[in-house]
């Protein structure tokens, strides 16, 4: 590859192990490992943090670098260094932010630290290399088993309790270079302050806010239903303009009333889109 823009964000490939805790350090210790692998390297760092402790804002803070900075240089390739607990998130949210450049972009990280001997942080990293070289996009990790896999950023999900990301199996195939990407990533750029959103678990009687946002994440059950007592409050929320959205919701499925019900009292369905893909829709658009 000739030219990669290398972007650093935290997370643990990004830490040390210093008395006995994973800690983030202040300058990314992998991050000097990439130069060589192109012919041309520009590495920026918009951001530092922990993926577990991440804000809407942090995200935003750092595909817009990552936007700007390809804008003015246009690389053939982008790696984006991330944490590993909420990729998955920041991936779908890349998806949409930044598929319409038409550049490549590889997200990954690390399970373990480093400056372990038993990271995967390098191999990782090399075969992040590989695959934008190859013009792939998407989510790069080493399974449990030690099988290297790329997962497309608008169909992972969020990893297993061994640190495997998945992939959607229902997902919808989405133009994620359009128009109206671009335009959304634009004014999610611009904005001064962005989406709040109520994330309402899809648990017997979830719990509700009744203030502090502008938009509701109504996550279903496996069937495409969620809790028919949420009717009245939808109703009671989109009458005052807050946007709500339900998913995941299964493409090809019978109707269950209560979904129809939420539905018909205001709430947009996403059918094929995980969890993680419809937190991120919410966010941008």
């Amino acid at each position: 590859m000739t030219k990669l823009l290398v972007t650093v964000s935290g997370g643990t490939v990004s830490s040390s192990v210093r008395d006995g805790l994973v800690k983030l350090e202040k300058e990314s210790p992998t991050a000097s490992y990439l130069r060589g692998k192109a012919e041309e390297i520009e590495l920026i760092s918009p951001a530092n943090y922990s993926s577990e402790n991440a804000r809407p804002e942090d995200y935003r803070d750092v595909l817009k670098a990552v936007s700007e900075a390809a804008s003015q240089s246009r690389p053939d390739g982008i790696i984006i260094l991330h944490g590993t607990d909420t990729m998955a998130y920041f991936a779908q949210l890349a998806a949409r932010a930044l598929s319409h450049m038409a550049i490549p972009f590889v997200i990954t990280g690390s399970k373990i630290p480093p400056d372990r001997e038993d990271t995967d942080a390098f191999k990782n990293m090399d075969f992040a290399v590989e695959q934008v070289t190859l013009g792939k996009s998407g989510v790069v990790f080493t399974a449990h088993d030690g099988v290297q896999k790329i997962i497309p950023a608008d169909k992972v999900t969020s990893p297993d309790i061994y640190g495997d990301y998945g992939i959607w199996p229902d997902s919808a195939d989405t133009d994620f270079s359009s128009g109206r990407y671009k335009k959304a990533a634009e004014a999610f750029f611009a904005a001064e302050k962005l989406h709040r959103i109520q994330v309402i678990a899809a648990a017997p009687t979830p719990g509700v806010l009744d203030d502090g946002f502008d938009t509701v994440l109504i996550m279903c059950h496996h069937s495409g239903t969620a809790d028919v007592k949420l009717v009245p409050k939808v109703r009671k929320w989109t009458a005052k303009g807050i946007r709500c959205f339900m998913a995941p919701v299964p493409r090809n499925s019978n109707i269950y009333e209560s979904r129809a019900m939420l539905e018909a009292a205001g709430c947009r369905s996403l059918p094929g889109v995980p969890a993680e893909g419809a937190w991120a829709e919410a966010l941008i658009t």
